[in-house]
């Protein structure tokens, strides 16, 4: 049969009318609740229907359809504007000339998407500050084309001032190719960004450095990096023009607009108030004088402060300058900065017990009234650091101030391991010294993760409890466990032996033939705090005994992962659990339900993925009578991945490896079921066992469709992947062992063999 059959084919299910499975109606009526759903029907046969997955034969390239649609985004470099000119001619009109091309070819100006042109002036002080009565900002005009790449815009001048006269810079920023907005917020998708600046004035009077860097913003966002997702925030790739461009908007005196990222931490309850009034809109309902006592100016710093600390999910501690800041922590620690301006951007004055992202109040940490102390500086002159505690970095991750992780100095290895009469026994040590710590005080936790088949995924979780009240396979060295013995511990040198005699039988027959073996190193600091460190890994093969290397990388940690949390685990687990996905996949198995996440597996394909489409947790745990819980509801799920758009594969995945994964190598999953929500149309929707391009690749989708309760559309995309593989329900242990033993024995090695 030829491929295009064949998606014909999967075309035609998708038009076939489809079973309604776990919804309720269009009344929005619920059956009832529970947290692995409703019993299935009477006689219906839960092993028979377990079938391979068959989205890899008409989605074969989802993955990489992905990427390549996310990959025609945001491509700077594409449009050059070059010769950038300004005059003021005798009739009061400023005429601005330049060169366009696009891949090297002459484009008529006029025909491109977006072209905006504006004068951001600029004084001694070392600011961007215009005069609202003198200086005039937008100078776009009347756009001629005339040429061979040429483009001339000419505009009447607001003042009769000639442009030259004044120290500022003329910026001209736009793209070509818009694919779309990103609701509810301004960030737009373009294609073909541009951009240019011309120094007007006294040469060299414009001796504007940021104290920011682009390339911190790129390991978040966009590469290039644009504003709003579309404006450069450098131009030609020269670090001496980092966030020029912005100051065409982000003026040093300009009047900020958005006073509520500051009431959302200073006074949560009335922000939740005004938002059930007016969600998204909170200023518009605002009085004078609350808007009036969260003015502030819309400096950069002001913007991206307020905004990453006080709104947005930022993914590590504000304190972390350093993300941002890289090679420039002198400047931003200057007496200049430090002011009550700089620490407002961050923390809340007052603080609401209510906020969902305290950074602390001013009025808890600083010992003295506010009032009348702008400039911090006055009476703590070069004490920036040493006043406010801040280093430039987290130091759960960094030892000291010059920018050492823990993690680069504190290595653990898995030294050797054997297997003998079902006892694993494995050696691993530590090394390092750095800021007072040292290895041998680490206090290991180990794991064993039993490989189903030959699959990537663990068929005995040693964070299980299947046995007794232990942990199956999870053991805090030195502890009292019933599976697992510390034959030696000492100068940061430790074996220890795994009994996996309860799992004899699996071992014999072939169903279980490596082990992933995990060390979780835990290291405090003087404050008692656990450190950054990774915790390593090591595939043990069973029968060879031997290590191997398995499987590939699917996710990289430090390019990836670290981008944008800097040290994997800090902000949502212990920092031990740092740096290798693999160790993550020991607990985050596809054998539970998302216990925070409805509708999701609890194994970390499906997990991370909705996390990412930013699925919020614990919903049925929400009071949405609570005009707090329900605001930080809408913002959560109004949310966007960084990259804008989380099709962005390669910010977290190795290449190759997001396409359908291979049912052959990873193991049926759980689905959680629905939370009971009132007033939702999406409820009562049961635990499911299904595969792994449902559980993985479903896991977006899903999200989104929960996130907008859009029931039907759930309800067909469920049918669709029974359609192409298997739903079952309910979704309980022993039906997701039935599943797996249904279809994994069906592959040896990646070769169907008869069915038995």
């Amino acid at each position: 049969m030829s491929r295009k059959m064949l998606v014909l084919m999967c075309s035609i299910f998708l038009i076939v009318p489809l079973l309604f499975m776990g919804c309720t109606g269009d009344d929005g009526s619920t059956g009832a609740t529970g947290a692995t759903g409703p019993p299935g029907q009477d006689g219906q046969d839960l092993v028979s229907t377990a079938k391979p997955e068959t989205c890899a034969v008409c989605h074969p390239e989802a993955g990489d359809q992905h990427q390549s649609f996310y990959d025609a985004l945001y491509q700077g470099g594409v449009i050059k504007v070059t010769n950038l000119a300004y005059q003021f001619v005798t009739d009061n009109t400023d005429v601005v000339t330049f060169t366009m091309k696009k891949n090297g070819v002459d484009i008529d100006c006029t025909k491109v998407t977006n072209l905006n042109l504006y004068f951001a002036p600029y004084d001694n002080t070392g600011r961007f500050q215009f005069n609202p009565v003198a200086d005039r900002l937008a100078i776009k005009g009347k756009l001629v084309y005339g040429g061979a790449g040429l483009c001339t815009s000419t505009n009447p001048s607001s003042d009769n001032v000639s442009l030259l006269t004044k120290d500022g810079v003329i910026v001209m920023y736009g793209y070509d190719g818009l694919v779309g907005t990103l609701p509810p917020s301004r960030v737009r998708q373009i294609n073909y960004p541009y951009a240019a600046l011309l120094e007007t004035g006294t040469p060299g009077a414009v001796d504007y450095v940021s104290a920011a860097n682009v390339s911190g913003c790129e390991k978040c966002h966009t590469v290039p990096y644009l504003k709003h997702g579309n404006i450069l925030g450098q131009v030609n790739d020269n670090a001496a023009t980092d966030f020029i461009t912005c100051k065409a908007c982000h003026l040093d005196n300009g009047e900020g607009g958005h006073q509520v990222w500051q009431l959302l931490v200073d006074d949560t309850p009335r922000a939740g108030e005004l938002w059930a009034i007016a969600p998204g809109d909170v200023e518009s309902e605002m009085t004078p004088a609350e808007l009036a006592k969260y003015a502030y100016k819309t400096r950069l710093m002001n913007d991206v402060h307020m905004s990453h600390a006080m709104e947005f999910e930022y993914p590590q501690s504000m304190g972390n300058c350093n993300t941002c800041h890289a090679g420039k922590l002198n400047v931003i620690f200057a007496d200049n900065n430090f002011v009550l301006e700089t620490c407002k951007s961050c923390h809340p004055v007052t603080g609401s017990a209510q906020a969902e992202k305290p950074q602390g109040a001013l009025a808890d940490i600083v010992p003295h009234t506010l009032t009348g102390r702008e400039n911090c500086y006055g009476c703590h002159a070069g004490q920036f650091s040493a006043v406010t505690g801040h280093t430039g970095y987290d130091k759960k991750i960094y030892a000291t101030d010059n920018g050492v992780k823990y993690s680069d100095v504190f290595i653990v290895t898995i030294d050797n391991a054997s297997f003998d009469n079902n006892m694993l026994t494995f050696a691993f040590s530590a090394t390092g010294t750095l800021g007072g710590l040292v290895s041998p005080n680490i206090a290991p936790t180990v794991l064993v993760g039993l490989y189903g088949y030959d699959t990537k995924d663990y068929i005995v979780g040693p964070h299980e409890r299947s046995i007794d009240t232990n942990r199956d396979l999870e053991y805090v060295v030195g502890a009292t466990h019933p599976r697992f013995t510390t034959v030696s511990a000492a100068g940061g040198k430790w074996v220890v032996t795994a009994n996996l005699s309860n799992w004899a039988g699996m071992i014999s027959d072939g169903s279980v033939k490596r082990a992933e073996i995990g060390v979780m190193p835990a290291l405090r600091n003087a404050d008692n705090v656990v450190v950054a460190l990774n915790a390593p890994s090591k595939t043990f093969d069973l029968k060879t005994k031997k290590f191997v290397t398995f499987y590939p990388a699917i996710v990289k940690v430090d390019k990836g992962c670290n981008n944008c949390h800097d040290a994997l685990a800090t902000t949502f687990h212990s920092a031990d659990r740092g740096g290798n996905i693999v160790v993550c996949r020991l607990c985050h198995i596809t054998k539970s339900g998302g216990s925070h996440l409805e509708m999701q597996s609890r194994s970390i394909d499906s997990y991370a993925h909705a996390i990412h489409t930013f699925q919020d947790f614990d919903i049925g745990d929400i009071d949405f009578d609570n005009n707090v819980q329900s605001m930080f509801h809408d913002l959560k799920i109004e949310s966007h991945y960084p990259t804008f758009d989380t099709t962005n594969c390669t910010s977290c995945h190795n290449a190759g490896t997001f396409n359908v994964p291979d049912q052959a190598k990873s193991l049926a999953g759980i689905l959680s079921g629905s939370d009971n929500v009132a007033g939702r149309a999406i409820n009562n929707v049961p635990s499911y066992v299904t595969g792994p391009a449902s559980r993985a690749c479903g896991a977006c989708h899903r999200a989104e469709m929960i996130k907008e309760d859009l029931a039907s559309e759930l309800a067909s995309f469920n049918q669709h992947t029974k359609d192409g593989g298997y739903l079952l329900v309910p979704g309980d242990i022993p039906t997701l062992t039935a599943a797996i033993n249904a279809i994994l024995p069906m592959f040896n090695d990646g070769v169907i063999l008869p069915a038995p």
